[in-house]
């Protein structure tokens, strides 16, 4: 009989709970825990593991699961959130969250989880750097602004200057991680093929994407981007549409610019835009519309293996 067990985690220890109890059981969230924690699951026949996808905390307990070959389901924390709130449930403690990812994934049909590839790891390391190195950056930009002291604009320029140069090396060495592996190299010269969509552009949907196989179809890879419609209406009220924005955030901020690029240099896409724009369609939905094409044949052409074709036909 399948047992299965919720675990809510946070940076220092994680509640555990099993669908058929109501007590709970916390362990440290340390190797010497995890120990603990496997020790402790010898009592279960078959058990099988959930947990949401918290940070990066989650992440040490599901490697070490996995590598002991135990069944482990992480789960997107949206889903818990709203699967919650289907239940009505008012308490929210780390022992109840736990219980809940547990029932959740008695109810729900889950694919095991796997650990990204070692080299998809590492450029996730590199994109996170880069990414936190960029704000830092705009930060002291947005604070030049406001600096009148002459010695204080000649730190914060040589601030810039230095961020820029760790910028430009770490997208390098991503760059050099994608052409020592053969599979993720002919994905990037594959997705170069697309007018508008550059090379940084090309690596960071690679880094984020992992791997398109895990993604049965193009809606697929648009609910992870966030980049569906949310559709609101009430009665015969007006309808309101607008992007989710439930899915990977750095998916979708990597898309903006090639899609503002698209409408202007890409002519299937930008057919497309001129289409949308007769249609009564404006401003930053066309650019949503347009991000969304991309993303589906980024799936189409990194599936097929066949660069992209300017006589392609896209309808609106």
């Amino acid at each position: 009989m399948k047992i299965y067990i919720g675990i809510d985690i946070s940076k220092d220890t994680f509640d555990v709970a099993v669908s058929t109890q109501k007590q709970s059981v916390t362990f440290n969230n340390t190797p010497a825990g995890f120990k603990k924690f496997i020790k402790w699951m010898s009592l279960f026949d078959s058990p099988h593991i959930a947990m949401e996808a918290t940070g990066k905390y989650y992440l040490g307990l599901a490697l070490h699961l996995y590598e002991q070959e135990y069944p482990v389901y992480v789960i997107n924390p949206f889903k818990i959130k709203h699967y919650a709130q289907s239940k009505l449930k008012r308490v929210k403690t780390d022992s109840e969250d736990a219980k809940l990812i547990a029932d959740f994934c008695e109810v729900h049909k889950l694919k095991p989880w796997q650990p990204d590839s070692p080299i998809i790891a590492k450029l996730q390391e590199f994109s996170a750097l880069q990414s936190l190195l960029i704000q830092t950056k705009t930060r002291i930009k947005n604070q030049m602004q406001s600096s009148t002291e002459i010695e204080v604009q000649k730190i914060q320029i040589a601030q810039i200057k230095q961020l820029e140069k760790q910028i430009e090396k770490i997208q390098s060495q991503m760059k050099g991680c994608v052409q020592q592996d053969v599979e993720l190299a002919k994905q990037m010269a594959l997705l170069k093929s697309i007018k508008g969509l550059g090379e940084k552009t090309a690596i960071e949907l690679i880094t984020h994407i992992k791997d398109i196989y895990r993604f049965d179809n193009a809606k697929a890879l648009a609910c992870y981007s966030g980049l569906v419609p949310q559709i609101q209406q009430s009665g015969s009220s007006l309808n309101r549409s607008s992007l989710s924005k439930m899915g990977n955030a750095n998916l979708r901020k990597c898309l903006y610019m090639p899609a503002v690029n698209s409408i202007a240099y890409n002519p299937v896409l930008k057919a497309f835009a001129d289409n949308l724009r007769k249609r009564g369609v404006a401003g930053k939905k066309i650019v949503a519309a347009v991000m969304r094409k991309l993303i589906h044949l980024v799936y189409a052409i990194l599936k097929s293996g066949k660069p992209f074709d300017p006589e392609y036909k896209i309808g609106a």
